[in-house]
């Protein structure tokens, strides 16, 4: 693998890394803006409770880490052909999960009302949420993976 095929491989589980870490912050200990402002940034049981919608993106995003993790060590530059299938369907479901939190499309999915999809736990800026961070995530995923495949097809 060259060193350009290993830096993007890296980047991807690097990606893929921080969207799991930071999805298991938010529903352990909430807003970390908010936690940073109060001095608490590890305060226990005061997470989020992920939403359906939530749940789905969490099974197509955490397989990524593993799998980039396997591509990286047996230097196969290939395993973007695995990635991408989680990373392209992610994406869409999260953009999907912003407009519901951001607009007034109809939700068909089992969202509770205790725990809507269309609730907004965190709105940094007016635009920044969590299903916001999410899709720039899988965006990320996936133009890494389609960089890496040019780069291999070039070698």
């Amino acid at each position: 693998m060259s060193k350009k095929i290993r830096i993007v491989s890296a980047l991807i589980l690097l990606q893929a890394l921080l969207a799991m870490l930071g999805s298991l912050y938010f529903s352990n200990f909430g807003d970390p803006v908010e936690n940073f402002k109060l001095g608490v940034f590890w305060l226990y049981g005061y997470g989020f409770e992920p939403c359906q919608l939530c749940w789905w993106a969490r099974i197509l995003m955490y397989p990524i880490v593993p799998l980039s993790l396997v591509g990286i060590l047996k230097k196969d530059p290939n395993f973007t052909s695995y990635v991408l299938p989680l990373a392209i369907p992610g994406f869409f479901l999260e953009v999907y999960h912003y407009l519901l939190q951001k607009t007034s499309i109809a939700n068909p999915f089992a969202c509770t009302g205790a725990n809507p999809c269309s609730a907004l736990q965190v709105d940094y800026f007016g635009f920044i949420t969590i299903p916001f961070l999410c899709f720039t995530a899988f965006a990320v995923i996936i133009g890494l993976c389609l960089y890496q495949r040019r780069l291999v097809k070039k070698s």
